[in-house]
């Protein structure tokens, strides 16, 4: 039998997740880089790689303040949460979409599509905290897929 993350570790990751989500969605960036420990890093496009919490603060006001998409009006989801237990901590694998509501037009969509592969631990405080993240954005071939290779042939 494979080793489990216990259910009180389980509980704790998922109140991780949902506080990553609340403090990028609100615009709470002391909330938000609290989520990571100090040497935390995250990897998304853009920019890129992000090592520590400054650079990570750096990335999230890019990406509220900066970037061509208005970002306000988003809610970001993780769902099939998959917890492993790892030497350094919990690996956490998950599919995220992203839900957006334009102020401007008033209309809801989905943003976008991926993965989520995340390393969290508990930090000397107790609180679990992402030591590393990569958001893996769905474009074109990168959508994960384990089954028969055909699958990916076009149908008229």
């Amino acid at each position: 039998m494979k080793p489990k993350v216990p259910v009180a570790d389980r509980m704790e990751v998922h109140d991780l997740i949902a506080r990553y989500a609340w403090a990028l969605d609100t615009g709470d960036t002391a909330g938000y880089v609290d989520c990571f420990f100090e040497d935390g890093w995250i990897e998304h496009h853009p920019p890129g790689l992000c090592k520590g919490r400054e650079a990570i603060r750096k990335l999230t006001e890019f990406l509220w303040y900066e970037s061509k998409f208005n970002y306000l009006g988003r809610q970001h989801r993780m769902s099939q949460v998959l917890m492993t237990p790892e030497d350094s901590g919990v690996r956490i694998r998950a599919f995220w979409s992203i839900l957006q509501h334009d102020i401007f037009t008033d209309q809801n969509f989905v943003f976008g599509l991926g993965l989520w592969n995340a390393l969290a631990a508990k930090d000397v405080d107790g609180e679990w905290r992402l030591r590393s993240l990569i958001v893996d954005i769905w474009r074109g071939k990168n959508v994960p897929w384990v089954g028969e290779q055909h699958a990916w042939a076009k149908r008229d």
